[in-house]
């Protein structure tokens, strides 16, 4: 058996996604023996024509038997299937899979040649090869020169331009835990932005802050099986990975977590957390094991990504109760920020959801903002009696059409507890579904701030 070194990359399509089938049909090779993957990393595009999409690229090490010619009609064959069309060169491509070394072998004939020309001198090539192949060597080309290492061959280049290397994509549960102790190792402040995917502006706001307050900022994209329920809509969530990486990419965010489901709830995890009280009432009720979910999720989180600082959105109000908590129960060393919810021009909060809704739909859910909208005007002209806001709130929902209502609340913003009259800071929730969307919004309320205050987490069309 040879071991091999393989760079893979693509800037057509779902670039991950073609990557990721790449390396599935590599091991499902019975010639080919899959020993270990890099994370992907982002880079422009190296000649060819302009305009084209950044690449993801990465680094396999893999054994085999095959001849090297032999290899290599293998990897041509699986661009083939992944809808390779080789046209311009350096043009735009699904997949390009190219054997970087075979061996130590130097191999110089018209169709291959190993080590490939561009592995000494393309930082998109060596940066993902290091990560897993460090200690590799690369034959000498020459009598005149020695063999050295891939880390070494890295090193030599000059640091990378801001464009050269963007954002990076790891799946490994276990890299990604490696790749931000490195972080912090070199004296950098790492801040951590969870999600599910689906991004919108809200999200990309999340990113901002924790650029704000930190030096790296990993985003983590995965959509957790254990905070839905049988009947609610883990199967249709939107999944929309290679528009979020793009999105980040623009953000500025410098990784992103990318797990699968087998990565994060290994075979045989049993183990989950119990969330606090604060996560009873409320989405509680209506979601029995969501909030156990959330809670294991985003601890596992914290572990493989022992960030400094961590964004929420205050939309997920009771969430980010939840999490605050938790932290500061099992003494996580994280501070947890909770950012303003992100609306439209007309006050709609941006959800991951809202694409489910038809525009007559959409239209109906602006009642949330409205509705929040007229408890914030009700306690300024003097209103304290809960029970006719939460009334006049419910009618509100009602003249648009919607009935189906899970709860319109006036709570304690710390414990969520309901309250009575409104006599201080006060938290206003809605859950309800329009059509068979389930939408949620707050706002905080403060009946010692006049109407003219400027900033006070308000809801505005």
């Amino acid at each position: 058996m040879v071991t091999c070194l393989i760079g893979l990359g693509s800037n057509q399509g779902d670039r991950v996604g073609n990557l990721l089938a790449a390396i599935a049909a590599l091991g499902e090779d019975p010639a080919i023996s899959l020993q270990a993957v890099s994370s992907f990393v982002e880079s422009a595009p190296v000649g060819g024509p302009a305009g084209q999409p950044n690449f993801f690229n990465g680094a396999a090490i893999l054994a085999t038997s095959l001849p090297a010619q032999a290899l290599l009609t293998r990897l041509l064959d699986i661009e083939l299937r992944l809808g390779r069309v080789r046209g311009e060169r350096f043009g735009p491509r699904t997949i390009d899979l190219d054997l970087l070394l075979y061996g130590e072998q130097v191999i110089e004939s018209p169709t291959l040649q190993v080590p490939h020309p561009r592995l000494r001198v393309r930082r998109f090539v060596l940066a993902p090869a290091a990560e897993i192949a460090g200690e590799m060597l690369v034959p000498a080309l020459t009598d005149a020169e020695q063999r050295v290492s891939i880390e070494t061959l890295c090193a030599r280049l000059p640091d990378p331009a801001p464009s050269e290397l963007g954002l990076r994509v790891i799946m490994s549960a276990a890299a990604m835990q490696r790749h931000v102790r490195e972080i912090q190792l070199s004296g950098r402040r790492v801040g951590v932005v969870p999600t599910m995917g689906a991004l919108h502006s809200g999200h990309l706001s999340l990113v901002q802050e924790a650029r704000r307050r930190s030096d790296y900022v990993v985003a983590t994209i995965f959509v957790n099986p254990t905070q839905f329920a049988p009947h609610e809509d883990f199967t249709k969530y939107p999944r929309t990975l290679d528009a979020d990486l793009s999105a980040l990419s623009a953000a500025g965010c410098q990784a992103a977590f990318v797990p699968s489901a087998e990565e994060m709830y290994p075979r045989g995890a049993t183990t989950t957390v119990d969330p606090p009280e604060v996560a009873l009432p409320l989405e509680g009720v209506c979601r029995p094991g969501h909030f156990r979910g959330v809670a294991t999720i985003v601890l596992k989180l914290f572990h493989l990504i022992p960030a400094e600082v961590a964004c929420f959105g205050q939309k997920d109000f009771q969430q980010a109760l939840v999490i605050r908590r938790m932290v500061a129960d099992l003494n996580v060393p994280i501070e947890v920020v909770v950012c303003p919810t992100v609306r439209e021009a007309d006050g709609l909060a941006l959800s991951s959801r809202n694409r489910y809704l038809s525009a007559a739909e959409r239209e109906r859910a602006l009642a949330l903002s409205r509705a929040l909208r007229q408890a914030e005007q009700s306690i300024q002209a003097g209103e304290t009696e809960s029970n006719r806001i939460v009334s006049a709130m419910r009618e509100t929902l009602a003249a648009a059409g919607i009935t189906s209502i899970d709860y319109v609340a006036l709570a304690d913003p710390e414990t969520l507890a309901e309250c009575s009259h409104v006599e201080g800071k006060t938290v206003a929730l809605i859950a309800c579904r329009v059509g068979s969307t389930r939408l949620i919004d707050n706002c905080l309320l403060d009946p010692t701030i006049d109407a003219g205050s400027a900033k006070r987490g308000a809801v505005r069309a």
